[in-house]
This record gives C-alpha cells, sequence and structure tokens, in this order.
C-alpha cells in the first residue's frame, strides 16, 4: 500500500535525516507521466557562512515516513 502523501506534508527518510517538504509527485521524462510511488521533496541546511541552501530529490514512498503535523 502506497502512502497518500500531499504536497506540502513535512516527511523525513525512514534511515533519518532532515526533515523535508514534499513538493508533489515525481514526473518521469522518460515515461512521460507522473510517478505514484516517487515524490519530488526538499529541505535546507546551513552552509559554512550560515546561509540556507535548498537541497532536492526524488525519493521512493516506502523510503519517506510522514512527520506528524504540529
Amino acid at each position: 500500500m502506497t502512502m497518500e502523501l500531499l504536497p506540502g506534508d513535512k516527511v523525513r527518510l525512514i534511515s533519518g535525516g532532515p526533515d523535508m517538504t514534499v513538493r508533489g509527485k515525481h514526473y518521469d521524462v522518460l515515461a512521460n507521466e507522473y510517478s505514484n510511488n516517487m515524490f519530488d521533496c526538499i529541505w535546507f541546511v546551513k552552509n559554512r557562512e550560515g546561509k540556507d541552501e535548498i537541497h532536492y530529490c526524488p525519493f521512493q514512498a516506502d523510503e519517506l515516513v510522514k512527520r506528524p503535523t504540529v
């Protein structure tokens, strides 16, 4: 069963790591369709100068755990 994730949901990798925000379903350009089990995520990390750097990566749904909303 695939976890239902929506844009704006907060997630984290099951293995750990920073909190991330779901941007939406991943678009597979080779298949020319949106994937039902991959999601594009973004997160921010401070660099050496103390400025936020944005990072982006698609992840399989079974690699993610949804963070509780506060």
